[in-house]
């Protein structure tokens, strides 16, 4: 019972997040680093825009993507 109550919750999170847009500061914090969002990224798991064509430009990540590969900061 509280197994499905957890993973209602958890997509109701993922739901809310599916619109929101996160900085790559932002979304390397939650997944463990630079190098890992930049793997994620580039392997399809995260969806991310870059908002101009510019090296440094802004990158969009989406929301849900990154809370779906978000790590426990504990046990990183």
């Amino acid at each position: 019972m509280m197994e499905t109550i957890q993973f209602d919750r958890y997509q109701t999170v993922l739901r809310a997040a599916q619109y929101m847009t996160l900085s790559k500061n932002q979304a390397q914090i939650l997944v463990g680093g630079q190098r890992r969002l930049e793997r994620l990224v580039s392997t399809g798991m995260i969806r991310a825009r870059k908002t101009t064509d510019k090296q440094n430009g802004r990158w969009e990540c989406n929301g849900a993507d990154v809370v779906r590969y978000t790590i426990d900061p504990d046990k990183h």
